[in-house]
């Protein structure tokens, strides 16, 4: 969205914007609304949303988060809210392109420095779930792409 508005303010400066230009801004506009409720529902609930991603890794895997004699919960939990807030912003925002550059890609390199795959592919197939159980069916189609993307950078 900022993207596309800075796009749009250098392309139509000095002229009216088109119809058509203004498209993007009026489908979001008219969906801002349900964007702000899911931001904040994930906001609200992130504590919790956070718990239920790690008590269902640790079901499938109790060792996930070890390496060795290390236990690495706590810095995969705070990874894991970083990627959250991320996400939840990008979606308020409608803009994948700034989650993708700005920071999934990085974070995909960091994760396979640290030989992390395994642990993020099980995270990243489980975290659109239970944040999906917490907004509504109106809301998850929001979500859901920037679920989608991270799930195929970090997940893979």
């Amino acid at each position: 969205m900022l993207r596309q508005l800075e796009k749009l303010s250098l392309e139509a400066d000095g002229r009216y914007a088109s119809a058509t230009e203004l498209e993007f801004l009026r489908n979001y506009l008219a969906a801002a609304e349900q964007r702000i409720c899911a931001y904040e529902k994930i906001r609200d609930a992130e504590e919790k949303i956070l718990d239920q991603v790690d008590q269902q890794l640790r079901l499938k895997n109790p060792h996930i988060f070890r390496k060795g004699n290390q236990d690495y919960a706590a810095v995969c939990r705070r990874d894991r809210k970083h990627v959250l807030r991320l996400a939840a912003t990008a979606m308020l925002f409608a803009d994948l392109d700034a989650l993708r550059d700005g920071f999934l890609l990085w974070y995909r390199t960091i994760i396979k420095a640290f030989k992390d795959e395994k642990a993020a592919q099980a995270t990243y197939q489980v975290l659109p779930e239970v944040v999906h159980q917490v907004l509504s069916g109106e809301e998850v189609p929001f979500m859901q792409p920037v679920m989608a993307l991270t799930q195929s950078i970090l997940g893979k």
